[in-house]
């Protein structure tokens, strides 16, 4: 069996990219009140004037829904530490649950897209915090996308096919990593 297209592996991407993003999400929030409190105060995540968190703090994509993003973070990603640790535990989820989490997650890497976007090209900063954000939904994306495939080749009895979903969802991963990179990699570029 591919590792990249194991349970085990695929709960470790996900517990990973969970406790990265919500990591970053608490400590973006921490830092989003010490700003509020002080107006002066300079968080740990501004390095240049390319990397700063405070630029795109105090914008106004910082809250989209009228609070700071980094609160949806917060919620989203504790809960998908608590899935990861489930599939860790071998936990067999109903294929509805799957899709459900998977079309969460797309929404939430949409949204990263966007806010990749704003960051780089209307604000003209980046936020290393929210980077390592877009990092976790990414593995979180790919862990749903593999457990999706698994189950749906539980599904199919052709052994080919099931050799072919199992192929497939090894390069998931990697693919997601060389994408979030490119994505990464772009922003920083465009901006510096």
């Amino acid at each position: 069996m591919n590792l990249f297209a194991s349970r085990r592996f695929s709960g470790a991407f996900m517990l990973f990219g969970a406790v990265s993003g919500f990591i970053a999400s608490f400590l973006l929030t921490i830092d989003k009140i010490k700003i509020l409190k002080d107006a002066q105060f300079n968080p740990s995540c501004n390095i240049n004037e390319v990397l700063n968190c405070k630029s795109v703090m105090l914008s106004k994509q910082a809250e989209v829904f009228g609070f700071p993003n980094s609160l949806i973070g917060i919620g989203a990603f504790a809960i998908f530490i608590a899935v990861a640790i489930a599939i860790l535990g071998n936990v067999k989820f109903p294929s509805w649950f799957i899709s459900i989490a998977l079309g969460g997650t797309i929404l939430g890497v949409i949204f990263s897209h966007w806010l990749a976007y704003q960051t780089t090209f209307v604000i003209g900063a980046l936020c290393p915090y929210c980077m390592v954000a877009w990092f976790g939904n990414f593995l979180i994306l790919s862990s749903l996308i593999q457990s999706k495939l698994e189950s749906k080749s539980l599904e199919i009895e052709d052994e080919s096919a099931r050799i072919t979903i199992a192929r497939v969802s090894g390069f998931v991963p990697i693919f997601h990593l060389v994408w979030l990179s490119l994505v990464i990699g772009a922003a920083y570029f465009a901006v510096s």
